[in-house]
């Protein structure tokens, strides 16, 4: 979607415009497909979005494009935290901050037809190769003025059918952040709550439905619900519109009470995923999370009782916790567990140190991880099964965070940590009552089983097991 944006805004100023998702469900590329589609391709600029966890290969690629002499900019997170990081390893510049005022201007200078220097919110290499950081750019604070994203750029074929509106379902309607969790660096989009009005976001959803026929939405920002003037306009405003849709939203522990979900359920809102994070008392206030297990205690039941289905996060592994920490968020889940509809387990379920955290700062020299994402050693790629435990592969199925090994685990919490993960992935089988959800538990506890015994005996039972199984899902 912020691809989308920026595409959108160079459109609009007259460029011809490509976006290539080398991760789409029917097209996953390699880099050296991705340099042979520039090829054929000739563009004037290349633009790629830098995240932390991929952050390795998207300088391998800046590399082999250079080979090439393409012009390649880049941006997003971990663009603007580290943007000398950036120019070090291949690109020619690097926008910091939010893209949709820079880009126009950034492509501009990177064609030769404005001075570098005269754009705000980037870095570039100056003509000695010295590293030039311009001075920040303003926040956007009408996000109203923001074009729709240019999802036409998107084939929907490629992401598994022809149908296009449940990819269409992503939505934001604010920026900002004034919370100050110690594990997320959400102030990237500045520490003030800049909002979408309600008549924006519903004009949006308007034209979403007439053009893709999408009927489900969810809101990918954590501010939606904070501003409750706006939540009853859009609320209102469904009614008025006599729109019919569905939606999600994310929203703190904090920012609930019955009468708050009660208008919500009654305007389509059917899930709301909630950050819980620990169970831990220390842990919550270490971490400057604003609510109390207390509070989870009532308000996942609530959200409950009001027709909502509560989807909850937790994140495992802080550098101070034992296992008789865990055993504290472990029993917050089973006691909550009649009411989650699902525990999500992300990838950051086991504490990563993103860079800009103050976790990141606070530990990086005591656990000697400073840069972790520019070495193999810290790597935490998708669990595989032909490399793996076939249990393993499905309760890590996001990444196998406990390899990388940040905070130097004791077996004692690795061994909760299985025990938590475990639990959130057969909670969330039990929700699904179908044949193949009973028989994946009992496999994986055989798994588990014949893992103590024999690694070698594991594979050799399981390897076909998930061949077999990989087959049956692609068919269906």
């Amino acid at each position: 979607m912020g691809i989308q944006l920026l595409g959108a805004i160079l459109q609009g100023a007259g460029h011809e415009v490509s976006l290539l998702d080398a991760n789409a469900a029917r097209r996953k590329l390699t880099t050296p497909q991705i340099v042979e589609h520039a090829l054929r391709l000739k563009p004037d600029v290349i633009g790629i979005t830098l995240l932390t966890p991929m952050i390795r290969e998207a300088y391998v690629l800046a590399g082999k494009l250079k080979e090439h002499r393409f012009t390649v900019l880049g941006g997003g997170p971990h663009a603007t935290l580290m943007p000398r990081e950036g120019l070090e390893h291949g690109f020619d510049a690097v926008v910091i901050g939010e893209g949709e005022s820079a880009i126009e201007e950034a492509v501009q200078a990177l064609l030769g037809k404005i001075p570098k220097r005269s754009v705000a919110g980037w870095a570039f290499k100056d003509d000695d190769g010295s590293i030039v950081v311009t001075e920040p750019r303003p926040l956007i604070q009408n996000l109203d003025l923001l074009p729709l994203p240019a999802r036409h750029l998107v084939d929907s074929v490629l992401y598994g059918g022809d149908e296009s509106g449940a990819l269409h379902c992503n939505l934001f309607s604010s920026r900002g952040c004034t919370a100050r969790c110690s594990f997320c660096s959400g102030h990237l989009f500045g520490k003030k709550f800049r909002f979408r009005s309600a008549q924006n976001i519903l004009d949006e959803i308007e034209h979403l439905q007439k053009e893709y026929g999408t009927q489900e939405f969810h809101f990918v920002d954590d501010a939606m619900t904070l501003h409750r003037k706006r939540l009853a306009e859009f609320c209102q405003g469904i009614a008025d519109r006599k729109m019919n849709f569905r939606w999600t939203i994310m929203t703190r522990i904090d920012a609930v009470n019955e009468e708050f979900l009660r208008v919500i359920r009654e305007a389509g809102c059917y899930q709301i995923d909630y950050g819980v994070e620990s169970g831990d008392p220390v842990t919550l206030r270490r971490i400057h999370k604003p609510h109390t297990a207390d509070m989870v205690r009532k308000v996942i039941p609530l959200t409950a009782r009001m027709g909502i289905d509560p989807y909850v996060f937790f994140i495992l592994g802080f550098p101070w916790e034992d296992a008789a920490s865990l055993d504290n968020t472990l029993s917050l889940m089973k006691e909550i567990a009649p009411y989650v509809a699902n525990f999500h387990p992300a990838v950051a379920s086991i504490l990563i140190p993103f860079p800009g955290t103050e976790i990141y700062e606070q530990f990086k020299t005591e656990y000697q991880f400073e840069d972790w994402w520019l070495s193999d050693e810290r790597n935490y790629d998708e669990m595989i099964p032909a490399r793996t435990s076939y249990y393993e592969s499905k309760i890590f199925h996001l990444g196998n965070i406990l390899k990388a090994n940040f905070f130097r685990y004791d077996e004692s919490v690795r061994k909760k940590i299985y025990e938590i993960f475990e639990f959130m992935h057969f909670h969330n089988l039990s929700k699904n009552a179908s044949l193949f959800s009973r028989v994946q538990k009992r496999l994986l506890m055989a798994s588990k089983q014949l893992q103590s015994i024999s690694v070698g005996a594991e594979r050799l039972v399981f390897r076909p097991v998930s061949m077999v199984e990989s087959g049956i899902r692609r068919f269906v």
